[in-house]
């Protein structure tokens, strides 16, 4: 053994021995149990390292392939399981520090790219000597070692892609990265010298760990936990709480520093605040293009973690102020917060960002505060915070959204650092600001919102809008200035003004007039620019009025007069300006200007006038006389010129007009006399006649353009919108005085538009936007349409005009004597209406008229169908047909009248029996025409009108002509019958004539002849004569599939009517007889033959179902008639059900199969079990176990994902009640020893989890069906067994996640079947402690917010039902039960939290969070309700509730469930739970507990005592 090892141990140090033999030696030693070495780990260790600094300091050479086998030599030593064994056996290794020294010169080589060896070995060595607690000593005890090797990294993983040649190696960077940072925070952690850290860090590795940390918020699949890891490493090192007396010395002016530091000198940092400056500012690093950037990212987080370190307790807020002060210098400006010379404007959006999160922080931590800075400071912060507003406002950077945020953050702070540049802030964000992009437009309209807000909360509302008005008449390029009210401003100051007392609005209103007489009407004619100022406090004059409060009864006396006074100036400035246009030029751009604000303003006037005097009895009876042109004192010619003028004025003028002319007619109809007075009849026709034909021109193209609701943005674009708004909006008002033409013009346009596929063409899409697609769908879709019959008639009938049209342009259309018949009208005329009530009940052959024509016309459509008189359609014509059709989907049928819903259908009908493809249209389009046909038909039999064509058709008529239209579809469509589109089809039109049948069926008129003509059409007819008699030559696949489809159709129809009537069921036995007799067969020569395969299994064995329904009806239907041989009768195609089911039982679990197979076969399985065991089948044993063994296996089956299982589970649930209702014993104690043996520990615990699943879900089902007495107590006596053996499942689901969402939800939500199903059955309350011990251990912490809300349902249930259910054993498991829904609330509140906008999920994520905050209220509530047992825990369920909320800050819509939960609780709590809480919980606690109960007393309590008062 000497020689061996004495050897090996030369050979490697000897300078003969080739390096490449050495490298083989040293292999060999390592790998080999051969070899014998004392301490050989340590040995190759030194030797490796002794060789590889050897090459690198130039004292050794050896070719580059040993170089790099010495470095792969090393990674494998390092990685290998005998260095781990070693490691774990105690021996003490060592890597000499040189080879540490040498790995971060490599490092360093891979950065500037000058390095031949493969970096991913290099880095995979360092990682294995990190990784290791041993051999990570080696850089450990070496500090400054491990700063470089941090600093190098840093800037390797920062390196541009052409200087890292391996794609690979950035991952691998990344992780190694996050492995020396924890190492390097350990360290860092440990040093005794705070100031030598700082240095360090200072020195070395302030710049490449911003940078880093720069790169890694930029680009998203970087990790998130180095971010986390480089932010404790900065703020543990540059903002220790042993450096806050340096901090203070250097930023505090003389007296505060010298007065902060008296006590014992020590030696801190000098300068720490210049030093972490200068090194921030220094370039080279990085690319001049993201050295600012890195800058302005870097400030705002250096402040934050001073923030953290010193302002911890409300303390040093003067020390973080004036580091503030410094900061803010990084971002290129001076002292005096000028912009330094070399400031580059292109950085002017970062530098705003930053200023953006400085000011919030100061916000946030609550550094400035009013009273102390001007008491103790002498207004230091206002100051600075002055000079901040100073830079935003004289260097304006509107099209920067951050400007706007930092604006805000200023009025936040103090309103008046804002307060002396008011009109430079009014002017430059809100009058005269040009921004269109949409991030600025929406925190521009969030700064004046807060600006509005914050006025109105001074009291100084009027005080804004001086402002506001001093900039609007400056002397401008009004045609350039954007609108001064958008729909969110608009909103935002209506809200404002409810909000102020009267005295303010009024004073507003004052100003707002004052301005136009003083300012802009003594140079108002003739000036362009004044007379758009002009119209522009008219729109905003008329946002302000129609948002104050109105006037009413109890109106002080001086708010009356005053209003009294302002409504009569404003009416002498509306004539002033009247007389003003007589006589002008009428094409002067000032005129028309002036003249759109004087209707603007009439508009206005009118309105509030109306409003004012129908509230308020005490207002002035002068307002409101009685005047030709709704103003007082203005004659009816003079308005009327102004009127006419307004056509050529503009869209607004002419929308303005529209208005007036509705307050016309509103005036007029408040009228007694109105029934009486012909004129005014007449007045009212011709104004609503004006208001609908107005917009008439514009209606010629319907486009996308949205309209804000403003009528101030009412132009050449909008007009439409407006236009259409207003009328559909007004339409139960106007539609009374519409003639035909009119009508029928309102429906044109909505065709149109519901027609329109183009999007929107506004610059972005919100709620409070309009297009007229937008008004046209809600139209339709509304109420209020039903209720004007007259429109609706005229909206269908102009549908069917339409749907007609197309038709006839094809090319028999023109053709076709059925199609002629619908150009006809069917409805008589709203005068021939009146002309036949007028005449009396005499006339009743007149009255008939509408049936007599569409009797007529139904019977031309039956004749064109006989003689196959097809319509032809090409693809352009059926889109457009389907575009229609989805427009007719959408009416209501009940709405329709009689005559209306009867050609309705009719033309479908036609459609549905006459429509073909052309030869070079596509035959899924016809198919998808012919669904929508057959699904429209369906929907009209049913309401009030249901029935009402079969008083112009017989039923079996529609039937057979129906059957035979789709027949013939076998020539021309498809060769295949299974795919989606010809599925859909068949299902639709099985509706269908299901639908129908029972309509026939339940008017009980004709039924026995309508049903014997149906039936014997099917059973006569060619198709089934030609398969019975020659199966071999039998039509195509589709004609045999649509009279199967429709056999079975009646078949099922007829099985369902039984048990009305003793004559109906004679008439229904007999017909489905004859009707099975004839699918029996068919069935059989199919299922033989060759169209078994292509009719698709889940057709046939939906078939087969049918028949076997049928005759399980023919069967109890002879039992109920007494007969005793039915009792023993016999399935007259027993053998076609047993092969059918040995085929399903075989093919059901045996591989992946479509869902519709499978819900056939379940539904087949169940019929079949219930006929067997009626008719006493034999081998009724071993039916069961397969059926049995088959829903397991199919439970159990991996292909079925977690949905399609739920999908499942009610056929299943109906199978599995037939199998209990009608087993035995022997079968009950079978099924039940199945499901506990499918519940063991053996099979979870070998990885058959599915198994598990398969019996949980059955148990689930099991206990939701209703059970015999025999079957419930054979259950409920295995009850407990299969509780405990549920409850290992979940225990064992808990170390899973994978398995949460399998198994533990399905789990748990058997568990709650069963204890809702044993309320009064399971007293045990060690179940219960079973139960909640399981509940427990469910984890709650999941990635997917659907995995998270479908567990915390299903614990949330399982407590439910505990609660519910089992009061009584409650009353000892009480603080178990609370546990456990203590983690559910804690949960909720950890998801619900505030979170930064990087860490913010989806509206999906938030969403999922808001229901289970619903979940814990509903839960808080019923406790609350059923107080008995939690009236002594109530102060310790509160004392759970605020110590979780002290911990986060909650999303404010968590926030309200949740606190109206806790009300319902404190509702239980006495005067003692109180004074208790507030005297036992922690400080922090006790405030938050405090908060809770002061909103608690002035909110929930008040109105509880008041409701509590009015409650018999």
């Amino acid at each position: 053994m000497a020689a061996i090892y004495s050897g090996i141990h030369l050979k490697l140090k000897s300078p003969k021995t080739p390096w490449v033999d050495k490298l083989k030696l040293a292999r060999f030693a390592w790998i080999s149990p051969q070899c014998f070495l004392p301490n050989k780990e340590q040995v190759l260790f030194d030797w490796t390292s002794h060789a590889l600094t050897g090459y690198y300091s130039k004292k050794v050479e050896f070719p580059q392939q040993v170089l790099e086998g010495l470095w792969a030599y090393l990674d494998d030593i390092l990685h290998s399981k005998q260095l781990q064994k070693a490691i774990s056996q105690g021996k003490t290794l060592s890597l000499r520090s040189t080879i540490a020294q040498v790995i971060n010169d490599r490092i360093q080589e891979f950065v500037l790219g000058s390095s031949p060896l493969s970096a991913s070995t290099v880095l995979r060595c360092c990682h294995g000597i990190l990784s290791s607690p041993v051999l990570s000593v080696t850089y450990s005890t070496r500090y400054e070692l491990l700063v470089e090797l941090l600093a190098r990294l840093c800037g390797l993983a920062c390196a541009t892609p052409s200087q890292q040649p391996e794609a690979h190696l950035r991952p691998q960077v990344l992780e190694l990265l996050h492995l020396v940072l924890s190492s390097y925070l350990l360290v860092q952690r440990q040093q005794a010298n705070p100031n030598r850290v700082f240095a360090q860090v200072i020195t070395h590795l302030l710049q490449p760990l911003l940078l880093l940390r720069h790169l890694l918020t930029a680009q998203v699949h970087l990790g998130r936990e180095i971010r986390g890891r480089v932010d404790a490493v900065l703020q543990s090192a540059l903002f220790l709480p042993d450096h806050l007396l340096s901090y203070r010395e250097e930023l505090l002016p003389n007296k505060e520093a010298s007065a902060s530091t008296r006590g014992p000198t020590r030696k801190g940092v000098l300068t720490p605040v210049s030093s972490i400056l200068q090194r921030l500012s220094e370039p080279g690093l990085c690319d001049s293009s993201l050295h600012f950037a890195v800058r302005s990212n870097s400030t705002p987080l250096l402040f934050r973690f001073a923030l953290d370190a010193f302002c911890r307790s409300g303390d040093n807020k003067d020390v973080c102020f004036h580091l503030l002060t410094r900061l803010i210098t990084a971002l290129d400006l001076r002292e005096d917060l000028t912009p330094k010379d070399n400031f580059d404007p292109a950085n002017w959006s970062l530098a705003l960002l930053s200023l953006e999160n400085l000011l919030n922080l100061v916000l946030s931590g609550d550094v400035y505060n009013v009273a102390a800075d001007r008491i103790q400071h002498g207004e230091a912060q206002f100051n600075f915070y002055m000079k901040v507003a100073h830079l935003l406002l004289y260097r304006a950077q509107s099209g920067v959204p951050a400007w706007y945020r930092c604006l805000k953050a200023l009025l936040s702070l103090n309103h008046l650092l804002l307060e002396p540049d008011l009109d430079d802030l009014v002017c430059s964000a809100w009058v005269d600001c040009d921004c269109v992009e949409v991030r600025s437009r929406k925190a521009r309209e969030t700064l004046i919102t807060a600006l509005l807000q914050t006025y109105t909360k001074l009291r100084q509302l009027p005080r804004l809008f001086q402002e506001v008005l001093v900039v609007v008449c400056r002397p401008a390029a009004d045609e350039l200035r954007p609108p001064i009210l958008t729909a969110t401003i608009h909103r935002s100051l209506s809200q404002c003004l409810l909000d102020s007392p009267p005295s303010q609005s009024l004073e507003v209103w004052r100003l707002l007039l004052e301005s136009v007489q003083s300012y802009l009407l003594p140079d108002l004619e003739g000036k362009d620019d004044v007379a758009l100022k002009l119209l522009s406090l008219s729109g905003l004059l008329h946002a302000v009025l129609f948002s104050v409060r109105t006037l009413d009864g109890s109106s002080p006396l001086p708010v009356l007069r005053q209003t009294q006074s302002l409504m009569e100036q404003m009416l002498a400035l509306i004539k002033h300006l009247l007389r003003l246009l007589a006589g002008k030029d009428t094409e002067a751009l000032w005129f028309q200007s002036v003249h759109q604000a004087v209707l603007f303003l009439s508009y206005t006037w009118v309105e509030v006038n109306t409003v004012f005097a129908m509230h308020c009895s005490r207002y002035s009876s002068v307002l409101i006389e009685a005047s030709p042109s709704l103003l007082p004192g203005v004659g009816r010619e003079e308005w009327d010129q102004v009127l006419f003028l307004s056509q050529h004025c503009g869209p607004l003028s002419q929308f303005l007009r529209e208005q007036l002319t509705l307050q016309r007619m509103k005036k007029a109809l408040l009228r007694t006399s109105l029934s009486t007075d012909a004129v005014i009849l007449d007045d009212l026709c011709r104004d609503a006649q004006f208001i609908v034909r107005t917009g008439e021109v514009s209606f010629h193209e319907v486009s996308g353009e949205v309209w804000d609701r403003q009528v101030s943005s009412v132009d050449d674009r909008t007009y439409l919108v407006a236009h259409w708004f207003l009328v559909t909006s007004n339409l139960s008002l106007i539609a009374p005085y519409l003639n035909g033409e009119d009508m029928s013009h309102i429906a044109n346009v909505l065709l149109d538009s519901l027609l329109y596929e183009g999007a929107p063409d506004g610059p972005e899409k919100e709620a409070a936007h309009l297009s007229v697609t937008h008004i046209s769908k809600h139209l339709l879709e509304s109420p209020m349409l039903v209720e004007l019959p007259s429109l609706y008639s005229v909206i269908i009938r102009c549908l069917f005009k339409r749907i007609v049209g197309v038709l006839w342009s094809s090319q028999q259309g023109s053709q076709c004597q059925a199609l002629l018949s619908f150009g006809e009208e069917v409805q008589v005329t709203k005068g021939e209406v009146e002309e036949a009530g007028s005449e009396g009940r005499g006339s009743s052959s007149k009255a008939s008229s509408p049936w007599n024509k569409l009797n007529s016309r139904a019977q031309a459509v039956l004749q064109s169908a006989k003689a196959e008189a097809k319509v032809p359609l090409t693809g352009t014509q059926l889109e457009t047909l389907v575009r229609l059709l989805r427009v007719t989907r959408a009416l209501n049928p009940d709405g329709m009248s009689p005559e209306d819903h009867s050609e309705c259908f009719l033309l479908l009908f036609f459609m549905a029996v006459s429509v073909q493809n052309q030869c070079d249209a596509e035959p899924l389009g016809i198919i998808g025409l012919l669904t929508d046909i057959y699904r429209l038909m369906t929907s009209l039999q049913s309401g009030r009108n249901v029935g009402t064509i079969l008083k112009v058709v017989h039923g079996s008529e529609l039937l057979e002509t129906s059957v035979s239209s789709v027949l013939s579809l076998s020539e021309c469509l498809t060769q295949t019958v299974d795919g989606p589109a010809w599925l859909a089809f068949v299902q639709a039109y099985q509706s269908f004539l299901q639908c129908l049948l029972q309509v026939i069926i339940n008017r009980r008129k004709s039924v026995r002849l309508n049903l014997e003509k149906f039936t014997s059409f099917l059973v006569e007819g060619e198709v089934a004569v030609s398969m019975l008699s020659s199966p071999s030559e039998a039509g195509s696949l589709v004609s045999l599939q649509l009279l199967l489809a429709s056999l079975t159709v009646l078949c099922q129809t007829m099985t369902a009517k039984l048990g009305e009537s003793s004559k109906l069921d004679e008439t229904l036995m007999q017909l489905s007889e004859r009707a099975l007799r004839i699918l029996g067969p068919v069935v059989q020569v199919c299922l033989r033959g060759w169209a078994c395969e292509q009719l698709g299994q889940a057709f046939s064995v939906d078939v087969v179902t049918v028949m076997v329904q049928v005759e399980l009806s023919q069967i109890s239907h002879q039992a109920s008639d007494g007969d005793e041989q039915s009792e023993q009768g016999h399935l007259t195609h027993g053998d076609l059900y047993r092969s059918v089911a040995q085929q399903v039982l075989k093919e059901l679990s045996s591989a992946s199969r479509p869902m519709d197979f499978l819900f056939s076969s379940l539904r087949f399985l169940t019929a079949y079990y219930t006929a067997a065991t009626a008719t006493v089948q034999p081998n009724l044993m071993d039916l069961y176990v397969s059926v049995l063994q088959n829903l397991r296996m199919l439970l159990a089956a991996p292909w079925l994902s977690v949905l399609e299982l739920q999908e499942l589970q009610t056929p299943v649930k109906d199978l599995l009640g037939q199998l209990v209702n009608r087993s035995s014993q022997e079968q009950l104690h079978l099924l039940l020893g199945t499901l506990k043996d499918g519940l063991g520990s053996a099979l979870l615990r070998n990885g058959h989890s599915k198994d598990v699943l398969s019996a949980v879900t059955l148990t689930k089902l099991l206990a939701s069906c209703p059970l015999s007495e025999s079957c419930n107590k054979a259950f409920w006596f295995l009850a407990p067994q299969i509780i405990s053996a549920i409850i290992f499942v979940v225990q064992e689901c808990a170390n899973d996640l994978a398995l949460v969402g399998e198994l533990t939800v399905p789990a748990l939500e058997a568990l709650t079947v069963i204890l809702r199903q044993g309320e009064g059955v399971l007293s045990n309350p060690h179940h219960m402690g079973l139960v909640f011990g399981a509940l427990q251990l469910v984890p709650l912490e999941l990635p997917r917010a659907e995995d998270y809300h479908s567990i915390f349902h299903a614990v949330h249930e399982v407590l439910f039902a505990v609660v519910q259910c089992h009061p009584q054993v409650m009353l000892k498991a009480t603080p178990s039960f609370l546990n456990c829904f203590y983690r559910l609330v804690a949960s909720v509140m950890r998801e619900g939290r505030q979170k930064p906008e990087r860490e913010r999920g989806s509206e999906a994520e938030t969403e999922v969070v808001l229901k289970c905050a619903l979940l814990a209220e509903r839960m808080y509530t019923h406790i609350a309700s059923v107080a008995e047992g939690f009236t002594v825990l109530s102060s310790f369920i509160v004392a759970q509730y605020v110590s979780e909320l002290q911990k986060v800050t909650l999303q404010p819509e968590i926030k309200s469930h949740l606190t109206e939960g806790i009300y319902k609780i404190l509702d239980l709590c006495v005067e003692q739970d109180i004074k208790f809480l507030s005297s036992t919980l922690p400080l922090g606690v006790r405030e938050v507990f405090n908060e809770l109960y002061s909103s608690y007393t002035h909110y929930h309590k008040t109105q509880r005592q008041g409701e509590a008062k009015y409650t018999a």
